[in-house]
């Protein structure tokens, strides 16, 4: 058996390499189709298969307060509900809380602005993540004044050089010291928004007022489920808890769940959807190169048709050239297996240089031996799948009539017409449905993209200046910095304005609160709408671009002693005084009874969206930082007339002609900003895009070759049509005619088909249906052209036969 297999696989390599053009041809094809698969294979082992790196990370779990009436399904709990959880459950090994927190970085070179977390004490032993160096947290560290930190494996790199000597070091943040206790390993990525990375850890050490204030909620909560509990029991506790803590606590917990839901599906996020429907776009691609191989090898085996005649009449048996015949296609399977898994090293990379941010575990995309694994059974299979059907026909034919006829007129290339046209009707089917998933996801972009954010993004540079606690520890301060700092980048060259604000639209969740309205009765607890907040500073919806709908703007003069105003966006008058008009109305942050001041309504402007492009914008208002104790400035919005980034070193020497010690960091420019809003959705678009047109082309090519065939097959006919009297133009349409009839059968299988299978974009569409007609009509020309420029050149070279010759030729 090893004997016959190791001839069958010299016979293989032989007749391939007397037939380079065929073998060529064949393997760019397979290469395109298991090279595509690779890579999107590859994302989808490091995204959604590749387990997290933390022990046994199927138990770990995060935990949420469920305000789905609030339009919150999932919303981060306060510290006083967080505690309760801890002490109530009985189905968590532990629970840990974060808090996203900013730290400037000082002392060390360059000022520099970090991503990091106040954590529980035990939150690294509930992972089961060891410190690299040093050690975690342990609980006497989580206490107010207790300044211990870890260090993320990058920052220990780049700022520290690797040295294993920094454990016990002090270092500045935020103007206080701190003690280096630990360095973690560098595959420690918690769940965060946006493109936070953190690089240093801080024990979250809740103070006083955070324990008392269940109205503030800012925690991410993580907890591991005891062994042999299920997450149904999980999540059935917890809202026994919630219900427990509504009944106690009526004012803030009235109607508030809770949810629970496997860490892993928190990392992952909504990109899973994308991925599959991505998968299963290049198993379509490699179909249609399947298809295209198949075609080749059937031509082939037409063309041999006098050998197979004579192996067989030799004694050779069917199943022996069967096996012959499949011995060859997965030969050219594995070598174009090979060729494509180079094609998936250079498009991961490629692949890497696009891929959204926000989407997790990207840094770990690779070939490993799982991706190995299924290139090569993928390589395999489609060697098999491509070469059973050709080597069955093959091995099949009419001994009698091979050994009398052969040449173009065989019995091989006869019955082979039907199983040619039937691969060309499947391209056109598969690439029609990979062209109208790829024109939804390009026609809703399109749509995405002139949606309105609320403000103008463009010649817009913006950075993040977070102002030390200890150098500016009131508000005083932190306006006489931001005064000269804005004085300075005022006067540069092609500035226009600069303004200040707390955060930026996308680049932050967006704080909430709920208000009370004087003259209206405050709603029964559980029902109080939330409203994001902002601290701002003058001029900030000039130099954003968002229109003043009525009212004025804050002034120099909205000061800390000076009557107490809010501006706020249209949704929140709509709804707090529908038909009326706002302006000198009182509103105040929580109950109507609270001790906090009243403060005057003084403008109305646009909605804009916060964090979700896609989402309707929510109630919004705007307080002059000026007037806050606890609310600072920390982000620089410069207008230019000028290409924005080209501004950035001198504002940033602005900034330090202040404050040498100020670390400015995310310098950027506001499109790239709202850019990076829809990357996940540019990301769907252009890879489902590329290999639609991949498959596209895949199918012309497909087209073309079976109307090449079929000319040289129908020479002799077509030479007796044009002895008796046919004009060019009827051998051209008869051709074409015959092209489009194939085209036409795959274009209304693969409408049909597209009809049930785009449903599965609906949730990546925005603005248009996953039936849209405008799509479907679109790509039913586009693909109608290409096939009628695939049919026409094969027709066209038919009306260049001399009959004379055709008639010989037979």
């Amino acid at each position: 058996m090893f004997a016959d297999l190791w001839q069958d696989l010299r016979y293989a390599l032989r007749t391939l390499a007397k037939n380079p053009a065929f073998t060529s041809i064949a393997i760019v094809a397979i290469a395109l189709g298991i090279g595509a698969n690779t890579v999107i294979f590859s994302a989808v082992n490091a995204v959604l298969l590749r387990p997290l790196p933390f022990k046994n990370p199927e138990q770990l779990v995060m935990v949420w307060e469920n305000a789905t009436h609030l339009g919150f399904p999932k919303n981060t709990p306060s510290p006083p509900n967080f505690i309760d959880w801890q002490r109530q459950n009985t189905v968590f090994t532990g629970m840990a809380a974060m808090s996203e927190r900013s730290f400037n970085l000082t002392g060390v070179g360059e000022p520099d602005r970090l991503d990091g977390r106040r954590v529980s004490a035990n939150l690294f032993d509930l992972l089961g993540v060891p410190a690299l160096l040093g050690r975690t947290f342990v609980p006497d560290d989580d206490r107010p004044g207790t300044h211990v930190v870890l260090l993320s494996y990058s920052l220990w790199q780049r700022r520290f050089g690797s040295d294993s000597n920094v454990i016990g070091r002090a270092i500045t943040l935020n103007g206080e010291s701190y003690n280096v206790i630990g360095v973690m390993p560098r595959s420690v990525h918690l769940p965060a928004y946006g493109n936070w990375n953190d690089k240093v850890w801080v024990p979250i050490a809740f103070t006083n007022e955070e324990t008392t204030e269940r109205g503030n909620h800012f925690l991410d909560v993580i907890a591991r489920i005891k062994p042999g509990i299920t997450l149904k029991q999980a999540q059935a506790e917890m809202e026994t808890i919630a219900a427990r803590l509504a009944k106690e606590y009526p004012r803030y917990n009235t109607r508030i769940g809770a949810t629970v839901t496997p860490l892993h599906e928190e990392v992952v996020g909504d990109i899973k959807p994308a991925l599959l429907i991505l998968l299963g776009a290049v198993g379509f691609v490699l179909l249609i190169a399947c298809a295209n191989v198949a075609n080749l090898l059937l031509a082939r085996a037409a063309v041999r048709e006098k050998e197979i005649a004579l192996r067989l009449a030799l004694g050779a048996s069917r199943s022996r050239l069967t096996r012959q015949f499949l011995t060859e296609s997965v030969l050219l399977a594995l070598l174009g297996g090979g060729f494509g898994l180079l094609l998936a090293l250079a498009g991961i990379r490629v692949l890497k240089t696009f891929i959204p941010v926000t989407i997790s575990q990207t840094q770990t995309i690779s070939i490993d031996g799982k991706v190995l694994v299924f290139t090569a059974l993928l390589a395999l299979l489609t060697g098999i799948v491509f070469g059973l059907a050709p080597a069955m026909h093959a091995s099949h034919s009419n001994l009698n009539h091979s050994l009398k006829e052969g040449g173009r007129d065989s019995a091989i290339g006869k019955k082979g017409n039907r199983l040619r046209d039937l691969l060309v009707v499947g391209e056109v089917a598969v690439s029609f449905i990979l062209l109208i998933g790829a024109g939804l996801l390009i026609n809703s972009f399109l749509h995405l993209r002139n949606l309105d954010p609320g403000f103008r993004a463009d010649h817009l540079l913006t950075m993040k200046v977070d102002l030390s606690e200890l150098r500016y520890p009131d508000g005083e301060r932190r306006s006489v910095f931001f005064d000269e700092v804005l004085f300075r980048i005022r006067a540069l060259p092609g500035v226009q304005s600069v303004a200040v604000a707390g955060n930026l639209p996308f680049t932050y969740n967006g704080d909430s609160m709920s208000i009370a309205v004087e003259g209206i009765p405050d709603p029964p607890p559980g029902q109080w709408p939330d409203v994001i907040y902002r601290a701002i500073g003058p001029g900030y919806f000039s130099t954003m671009g968002i229109p003043m709908i009525r009212g004025r703007d804050f002034t120099d003069q909205d000061k800390a002693d000076s009557k107490n105003v809010v501006v706020i966006s249209e949704k929140t008058a709509q709804h707090y005084w529908p038909g009326k008009d706002p302006i000198g109305k009182r509103l105040k942050p929580g109950a109507t009874t609270s001790d906090v001041p009243w403060r005057e309504v003084i403008g109305v402007v646009k909605d804009v969206r916060q964090n979700d492009f896609i989402a309707q914008p929510k109630m919004q208002m705007y307080f002059t930082y000026r007037q806050l104790k606890d609310l600072a400035a920390n982000a620089l919005i410069v207008r230019t007339s000028v290409e924005p980034m080209s501004l950035a070193t001198s504002t940033r020497d602005a900034i330090w002609a202040v404050d040498k010690d100020q670390p400015v960091a995310n310098v950027d420019t506001m499109d790239h900003i709202v850019s990076e809003a829809i990357a996940r959705q540019r990301f769907s678009m252009l890879l489902l895009g590329i290999f639609a047109a991949l498959a596209l082309i895949l199918a012309a090519v497909g087209i073309y070759g079976v109307m090449s065939y079929s000319v040289a097959q129908r020479i002799h006919e077509i030479g007796i049509r044009m002895a008796l009297g046919a004009r060019r133009t009827d051998v051209l349409k008869m051709i074409v005619n015959q092209g489009l009839k194939l085209v036409s059968i795959g274009m209304m299988l693969g409408l049909a088909a597209a009809f049930l299978l785009t449903r599965v974009l609906q949730s990546l569409l925005f603005g248009i249906s996953a039936t849209d007609p405008v799509t479907f009509f679109g790509i039913s020309l586009v693909l109608l052209a290409v096939a009628i420029l695939a049919s026409y050149l094969p027709a066209l070279r038919a009306t260049k036969v001399d009959p004379i010759i055709a008639l010989r030729a037979q």
